[in-house]
C-alpha cells in the first residue's frame, strides 16, 4: 500500500500491501478441466479446486489453547505502526489480545481501540517461505476464514487480508517486482472479496501499480457470519502460466502470464512465496472505497477475523526434461554456457538447437547477492540469446538458470554454476555489543553447522535459511547451545566442493531482522 486513493464507484483503486523491512543490512490451469476436478480434501471442510494428485506441504489447524499465541515454529509476528506505506493507523502487536487461538480451533486476529482512540491489531507471516509451484506443476494455498462480523458504519476502516509475498522480498525488499498475491481482501465490511496480483514497478508499469491486476469486488454472501474458503493456485502446467483465485472452490478470477512481459512474470511468480494474515485499520484502500477517512467514531472495535485452517499443497507436473549441453547441439534441445569478457564481466548465453525461442530469460545469483531475472537479447550473428553480467570478482561463484519459450510453451532449465570455488566468508572476530557473529563450521565429511552468535544480547529466536548446492531453499528454526552461546543447526548430506548459501532471520528486542546472504563451500 503506497498512497491514498480517490473514491470511484465504478472502479475501486487500491494500493499494495507491502512488508516493511527492519533489517540491518507461478501458473497454468489445474492441468485443464479434463485433468482437474473439484474434490473434497480430507483436511478441508468445503470443496476446493484440486488437480489429480496433491502433496500437503504445510498445515496449521490452530488447535491451541484459548488465549494462547500462535506456534512460533510456524509464524512470525510483524509489529509496528505506520511502517507499511499503506496509510493504515493501527499498531501491529504480538499481544494475545490482538493475535491468539480461541480454543475452538481458530486463529483470531482482533483489532482493538483504547480509551484514547488508539488502535492495535495483529499481523503474522509464515516462517516457512518455500511455497513454490514446481516447474510444470502447481501450488495451492487455501484457508478457511470468517471475515470480521461487522458491517455498515461500524465496519468503516476494517481491512482483513490473507495474502502472499514472493520470498525474494525477504532479502531484497524489491516491491512489487518480487510479486504479491492477495488471496482475500475486503474493506469496510462489504461482504466481498478482492483478488489481486502486484508485480512490475511502482508506480505504473505492466501491472498498473499501485492498483495491481485485480478482480475488483466479488460478492461473498455470508462471509462475515460464517467460514468460507479462499484459494490461490499458481499453475505452471499449462501455457501460458496462470494464477487463479477461488471462493469456496469456484474460480472467480484468473491472471495469465501473457498479460505482462515474460521478465515481469518470472520475477513476480516463478519462485517461492510466504503467507501473511492481518487485519489493518484505516488506510488508502478503505478510505478510497468509503470516500472518507477511516476509521470513524462509529467504527466498532473487537470484531476478529477468524481462521479455521490454512493448507499449502503442491502438484508435480509433466514438464519435459530438456537435454542441454555446453558444447555442440548434437542430440540436445539447447546448448548454453558462460564466457569471460573481462576481469569483472561474464557473458551468459542460451542457444536453441534447430528451433526458434520466443524469448529467453536469465536467472542468476552472483556470490552473496539476491537472484536477478533479466530478458536476454538475441544475437543473430551467433544465433543465440545473450546477456552480460558485470561487477563480478575473480573466482566469484555465479549460479544461473534459463526460462525459455518453445512452440508457444514456457519451460525452465535446471540450475548451473559457472564457478564452484567461492571464497568462504570470515566473520568479524570481535563480538561488538549489540551486534552478532555468524558462520559455518565443518562438522564432518557430509555435515556442516551454520551458527549465529548474539553479542551480549538475547535473541527471541533465530531461523536459518539455506540452499545446499542445487537443492531448494530450506528454512528452519535453530536450537540454542548455551555452552557455545550460539544458535546452531546441522545441515546433512553435503558433499566435498558443494556450496552452502545461508542467511538468518532473528528477533532482537521484540523486532525481527533479516541478515544478508553468505556463501560457504564444504571442503
Amino acid at each position: 500500500m503506497q498512497q491514498d486513493v480517490s473514491h470511484d464507484p465504478g472502479r475501486v483503486t487500491r494500493p499494495p500491501r507491502q512488508r516493511f523491512a527492519f533489517q540491518c543490512a507461478a501458473l497454468l490451469l489445474i492441468g485443464s478441466l479434463v485433468l482437474a476436478a473439484v474434490i473434497f480434501s480430507p483436511l478441508s471442510k468445503t470443496p476446493v479446486a484440486h488437480a489429480a494428485s496433491w502433496n500437503l506441504l504445510f498445515d496449521d489447524e490452530f488447535n491451541g489453547a484459548a488465549g494462547s499465541g500462535v506456534n512460533t515454529s510456524n509464524w512470525l509476528y510483524d509489529t509496528g505502526q505506520g511502517v507499511w506505506g499503506t496509510g493504515e493507523i493501527e499498531n501491529m502487536t504480538n499481544s494475545t489480545a490482538n493475535v491468539s487461538q480461541d480454543g475452538n480451533g481458530h486463529l483470531a486476529i482482533t483489532p482493538l481501540r483504547d480509551a484514547n482512540g488508539n488502535w492495535t491489531s495483529g499481523r503474522i507471516e509464515s516462517v516457512q517461505d518455500n511455497f513454490a509451484a514446481p516447474v510444470g506443476g502447481q501450488l495451492e494455498i487455501t484457508a478457511s476464514i470468517q471475515q470480521p462480523n461487522v458491517s455498515g458504519a461500524a465496519a468503516l476502516g476494517y481491512w482483513p487480508a490473507f495474502w502472499t509475498l514472493g520470498t525474494p522480498y525477504r532479502t531484497d525488499h524489491s516491491w512489487p517486482k518480487d510479486g504479491e498475491v492477495d488471496i482475500l481482501e475486503d474493506v469496510n465490511g462489504q461482504s466481498v472479496v478482492y483478488g489481486t496480483l502486484h508485480c512490475g514497478v511502482d508506480p505504473g508499469g505492466p501491472c498498473n501499480e499501485t492498483n495491481g491486476i485485480g478482480s475488483g469486488p466479488h460478492a461473498c454472501a455470508g462471509c462475515q457470519t460464517g467460514f468460507h474458503t479462499y484459494t490461490e493456485i499458481i499453475d505452471r502446467s499449462v501455457s501460458p502460466e496462470q494464477i487463479r483465485w477461488y471462493l469456496d472452490g469456484v474460480n472467480y478470477f484468473t491472471v495469465s502470464a501473457n498479460q505482462v512481459d515474460p521478465t515481469t512474470w518470472a520475477n513476480a511468480v516463478d519462485h517461492a512465496f510466504y503467507i501473511i494474515f492481518d487485519v489493518a485499520i484505516g488506510g488508502g484502500f478503505p478510505n478510497g472505497v468509503a470516500g472518507t477517512s477511516t476509521p470513524t467514531s462509529a467504527t466498532q472495535p473487537g470484531a476478529p477475523m477468524l481462521v479455521d485452517y490454512v493448507h499449502v499443497y503442491t502438484a508435480n507436473g509433466t514438464a519435459p526434461s530438456p537435454t542441454p549441453t555446453t558444447g555442440g547441439c548434437s542430440g540436445s534441445n539447447f546448448t548454453q554456457g558462460v564466457q569471460s569478457v573481462n576481469s569483472s564481466t561474464d557473458l551468459f548465453w542460451f542457444q536453441p538447437c534447430g528451433w526458434t525461442a520466443g524469448y529467453s530469460i536469465l536467472h542468476y545469483i552472483a556470490g552473496n547477492n539476491t537472484q536477478q531475472n533479466v530478458t536476454m537479447t538475441y544475437n543473430s550473428s551467433t544465433a543465440r540469446w545473450e546477456y552480460s553480467v558485470g561487477g563480478l570478482s575473480p573466482g566469484e561463484n555465479v549460479q544461473y538458470a534459463f526460462t525459455y519459450q518453445e512452440n508457444g510453451a514456457q519451460y525452465d532449465t535446471g540450475w548451473y554454476s559457472s564457478n564452484s570455488s567461492t571464497p568462504t566468508p570470515t566473520p568479524t572476530p570481535a563480538c561488538t555489543a549489540g551486534s552478532f557473529l555468524d558462520g559455518v563450521t565443518n562438522t564432518g565429511s557430509s555435515t556442516a553447522q551454520p551458527w549465529f552468535q548474539p553479542c551480549n544480547w538475547t535473541a527471541g529466536y533465530v531461523i536459518v535459511h539455506y540452499i545446499a548446492g542445487s537443492n531448494g531453499q530450506q528454512n528452519v528454526t535453530m536450537s540454542y547451545n548455551s555452552g557455545a552461546s550460539q544458535w546452531q543447526y546441522t545441515v546433512s548430506g553435503m558433499t566435498s566442493g558443494e556450496t552452502l548459501q545461508y542467511s538468518f532471520t532473528y528477533q532482537q528486542n521484540g523486532v525481527q531482522y533479516d541478515t544478508g546472504w553468505a556463501t560457504w563451500t564444504h571442503p
